[in-house]
C-alpha cells in the first residue's frame, strides 16, 4: 500500500511540473534574438521558403540553402527571360512566362526542362511532379496536366468568348485536383468563375472532369489556393469563400470583405492583412471553418507577412512583429540594414533577408 501512495505521489508531482511547463512555455515571450547562422547574400529578385529551405530566386537560376548553410541544390534557366516559380513540397517549376518552357526540379538539383505547345501563362506544380500549365492561344485559352516526365495526363480547352479570361489556376498536393478562376464582363459588370476539376474516379463520370463552379457577381477573383489537399480557399477583390473537396467541392464558409487585401499566407491558418475605411492595417487569422482566432491591429508600417504553423511574422523596412495565433503577439524587434523579406522556419527561427545579409536568428 505505501508504494502504492509513493507511485500516486510522484505522479501527481509530475503531472503538476508538466503543466506548470506548459504554461510557462505556451505563454512565454521573447526578450531579444540572436543570430544563428549567417548566409551569403547574393543580387536576386525575390527570395521564397520551401520545404524549410530558402530558396534564391534570380534571372539566370535559383538556389536552396539549409537554415545552416548548406547549400542544397543550384538550378539554372539562363534562357528564361520572365521566369516565375510555384513550389509545393520539395517540388519547383520554373516557367516562361509569355515563352513556350518550363522546368521543374526535384528539390535535389536534378532537373528536367520541357517544351509547351503555346505560350505560358501561369503554372501550378505538386509534390510528386505532376504540373499544371496554363496557356495562352489568342481565341483560346488550353490547361495541360503534365506527368513529371513531361507525358500529358490531361487537357482542358476553353474560349474566351464563353468562358472569359483565365486569371489563375492551382493543383492539389496530390495532383488529381485542379482550379481555375476566369473572369468575364457581362454588361459592365466583371463575373468571375472559379472552376473545380477532379482527374480521379469520381471525376472521370463527369464531362471533362468537370465536379463543381462558383459565381461571383461584380468581383475579381486572381487568388485561389489549394489550402491543404482537401481544403480550397477563393480570395476575390470583395469576399473570401472556403471549400471542402476531398472529390467535389461543398462551401463551408463564405465572407463579404469591405476592406483593401494587402496580403496573404497560409499555414495552419490563413492569415490576412487588410486596410480598414480608417486607415488601420489589421492582422486577421482563419481556421478552415472560417472562424477568426485572432484579430489585431498592426502598428507598424506593413511591408509584408509570412506564415508556417501557428506562427506568423509581419514585418516592415526596420521592425518586425511575431505573433502566435493562439497566444498573440510573442516578441517585437528591429532591424538596422533594412529588411527585405522574412520567413518563419519554425522552432523560433526565422530567415531574416535584410539588403546586405542573410541570417538564421533564433527568438531568445
Amino acid at each position: 500500500m505505501k508504494k502504492v501512495k509513493i507511485a500516486v505521489l510522484v505522479f501527481v508531482i509530475l503531472s503538476l511540473a508538466g503543466i506548470a511547463v506548459y504554461y510557462f512555455l505556451g505563454n512565454r515571450s521573447y526578450k531579444s534574438y540572436e543570430t544563428v547562422q549567417e548566409l551569403e547574400i547574393s543580387e536576386v529578385s525575390e527570395y521564397a521558403e520551401a520545404d524549410g529551405a530558402l530558396v534564391r530566386c534570380g534571372k539566370e537560376g535559383a538556389q536552396a540553402v539549409a537554415k545552416d548553410g548548406t547549400l542544397l541544390w543550384n538550378v539554372t534557366y539562363a534562357t528564361m527571360k520572365n521566369p516565375k516559380y510555384a513550389f509545393c513540397g520539395s517540388m519547383m517549376v520554373v516557367a516562361d512566362i509569355g515563352a513556350k518552357q518550363y522546368l521543374l526540379s526535384d528539390g535535389t538539383g536534378s532537373t528536367k526542362t520541357f517544351t509547351t505547345p503555346y505560350p505560358i501563362q501561369a503554372v501550378s506544380v505538386a509534390k510528386q511532379g505532376v504540373t499544371a500549365v496554363l496557356m495562352n492561344a489568342e481565341e483560346k485559352d488550353y490547361i495541360y496536366l503534365y506527368d513529371k516526365n513531361g507525358t500529358v495526363l490531361s487537357e482542358i480547352e476553353t474560349v474566351v468568348a464563353r468562358d472569359g479570361f483565365p486569371l489563375s489556376l492551382a493543383l492539389s498536393e496530390d495532383g488529381t485536383k485542379l482550379i481555375t478562376s476566369y473572369m468575364k464582363v457581362e454588361g459592365d459588370e466583371p463575373v468571375s468563375s472559379v472552376t473545380f476539376y477532379n482527374f480521379g474516379e469520381v471525376g472521370q463520370n463527369n464531362i471533362r472532369n468537370l465536379v463543381g463552379q462558383a459565381q461571383y457577381a461584380e468581383c475579381m477573383v486572381p487568388r485561389i489556393e489549394f489550402w491543404d489537399n482537401d481544403t480550397v480557399a477563393v480570395i476575390g477583390e470583395n469576399v473570401m469563400e472556403l471549400f471542402s473537396m476531398s472529390e467535389t467541392p461543398e462551401s463551408v464558409f463564405k465572407k463579404e470583405i469591405s476592406a483593401e487585401i494587402k496580403s496573404i499566407s497560409f499555414g495552419e491558418y490563413l492569415c490576412m492583412v487588410t486596410k480598414n475605411k480608417d486607415g488601420q492595417e489589421v492582422l486577421e487569422a482563419y481556421d478552415k471553418t472560417g472562424q477568426i482566432c485572432m484579430k489585431k491591429v498592426l502598428t507598424l508600417p506593413y511591408v509584408g507577412m509570412h506564415t508556417e504553423g501557428e506562427e506568423v511574422v509581419i514585418y516592415s523596412y526596420s521592425g518586425f512583429e511575431v505573433y502566435h495565433v493562439k497566444k498573440g503577439l510573442i516578441y517585437q524587434g528591429t532591424s538596422e540594414n533594412g529588411i527585405r523579406q522574412m520567413f518563419v522556419i519554425g522552432g523560433n527561427r526565422y530567415y531574416l533577408v535584410e539588403n546586405r545579409l542573410v541570417r538564421v536568428i533564433k527568438l531568445v
